[in-house]
């Protein structure tokens, strides 16, 4: 950060040059490396020492010939200025970097990237035409650890995420509906229960995700036995094997229950499975263009008959 040296004219205040010669003395070690780190002369520096000294009226370094150390009040004074350099970079970083600011990394699983994210997408960039959006297609774990990691600036998932690295923004949320086929004797119910899928072929979720588990404890509760044919990872996988005929499923009805899937009926399922939708980014860094795709995805999705604002 170099800046033009100071004509000395703030004479009842303390100048930014002074605090950054001053900054710089203390990291260099040496008034002559500072003035090289700060592009002026060496007396410069000497001389903006000095001033800074006689505005505070307290002595920031020892002197002895060459050598310069700074006093316990230098350095209690240098690191109750480090604020102001620390806001000073962030701004700087954010006038600077126009580039970044108009694009947006979003990482998200199969389902919701597919059936919400890319209609999102399409509509933010109607409104927003100078930025570019980069979608990330991956399982929900590898989802919170990207942003985490903040190698995405957005992630999205509707699976139990606890990460400290993260700030939650609850989106929408939906109840468990089971997927069957319409021409299938549980159709002409409006309501699914636990044991109406009693030894009925089964597509279930793979171990790995918290629903799964939830549902095995509901089954195994009720000594209700199920037929799995099928493991897979997303809610749309599933329905397009009730559509095949392959069984039952359980599943979150949001986004999937927006668009009309041929040959499927989705049914509320009892007893109630909750599900939450979220938008998260890094719990230490807001990032506005995330910000505005947030808030454009709770005008844009319309309503449904599955799910509600969270």
């Amino acid at each position: 950060m170099t800046r033009a040296a100071g004509d000395g004219s703030h004479r009842n205040g303390l100048t930014l040059r002074e605090l950054e010669v001053l900054r710089a003395v203390i990291t260099e070690g040496k008034t002559t490396a500072a003035a090289h780190k700060l592009g002026i002369s060496q007396p410069a520096v000497s001389r903006a020492i000095q001033q800074l000294e006689a505005r505070l009226g307290r002595e920031l370094f020892h002197r002895s010939g060459n050598k310069i150390q700074p006093t316990s009040e230098g350095l209690a004074f240098n690191e109750q200025i480090e604020p102001i350099f620390a806001t000073l970079a962030r701004l700087e970083t954010t006038a600077s970097d126009d580039s970044n600011a108009k694009r947006l990394r979003i990482a998200a699983p199969p389902t919701l990237s597919h059936h919400l994210l890319t209609g999102l997408i399409a509509g933010f960039l109607k409104e927003h035409p100078e930025t570019s959006i980069h979608l990330e297609i991956g399982m929900s774990t590898t989802v919170a650890a990207a942003v985490a990691d903040e190698n995405a600036d957005l992630g999205i998932s509707d699976h139990l995420i606890r990460h400290d690295g993260l700030r939650m923004h609850p989106f929408r949320h939906a109840i468990a509906h089971a997927a069957i086929p319409s021409d299938h004797r549980l159709a002409d119910k409006t309501e699914i229960t636990a044991e109406d899928m009693a030894g009925e072929p089964f597509i279930a979720l793979t171990r790995r995700f918290h629903q799964r588990n939830v549902y095995d404890r509901i089954f195994a509760e009720r000594g209700i036995h199920r037929e799995i044919k099928v493991e897979t990872a997303t809610s749309i996988a599933i329905c397009e094997l009730v559509r095949s005929g392959i069984g039952l499923g359980l599943v979150n009805p949001f986004p999937v229950g927006q668009c009309r899937i041929e040959g499927v009926e989705f049914r509320r399922f009892t007893p109630r499975v909750d599900y939450l939708t979220q938008f998260f980014m890094p719990s230490g860094k807001v990032t506005p263009i995330a910000q505005r795709f947030i808030e454009h995805a709770r005008r844009a999705v319309p309503a449904d008959a599955y799910s509600h604002p969270a």
